[in-house]
């Protein structure tokens, strides 16, 4: 038997460590409540969260309805624990964000799984219709 190539082994072990770093993240974020995220992570987070992510797009400094759902947005992220990934980005500092998305109106709310759009809702709603509408999504996939 030959010894195992060294370059080969650094390589595994770089990547180990890249996968035990993403699992931390994840175990950490679907603690956490609600995550911030930004232009620089937030199409890497959405195609790697290992289970369904629902992203805020919202602008709290000047937009009302973005003010009265950011509550209940935190509160929610902590009903569904370990069953969805609730993530916020600021459009007006995340501009490149907004574009992709294709965000007209704020807040707009966006659940993806497996990387993949699923459904989308703009606007304020009561924390009872809100959390229906996710919940019948999430029994949809």
């Amino acid at each position: 038997m030959t010894d195992p190539d060294p370059e080969l082994q650094a390589i595994l072990r770089k990547k180990a460590a890249s996968l035990q770093e993403k699992v931390a993240f994840f175990d950490k974020v679907n603690r956490d409540g609600v995550t911030i995220v930004t232009d620089a992570n937030i199409d890497e987070i959405i195609r790697s969260s290992p289970i369904p992510i629902i992203v805020d797009f919202s602008a709290d400094a000047w937009c009302k309805p973005c003010q009265v759902m950011g509550p209940i947005y935190e509160e929610l992220s902590h009903e569904f624990v370990n069953r969805v990934l609730f993530v916020k980005i600021n459009t007006d500092y995340n501009p490149k964000a907004a574009a992709k998305y294709r965000i007209f109106s704020v807040p707009t709310f966006m659940i993806f799984n497996a990387g993949n759009r699923i459904n989308q809702h703009s606007g304020a709603i009561p924390k009872t219709k809100f959390k229906a509408w996710i919940e019948e999504i999430l029994h949809r996939i």
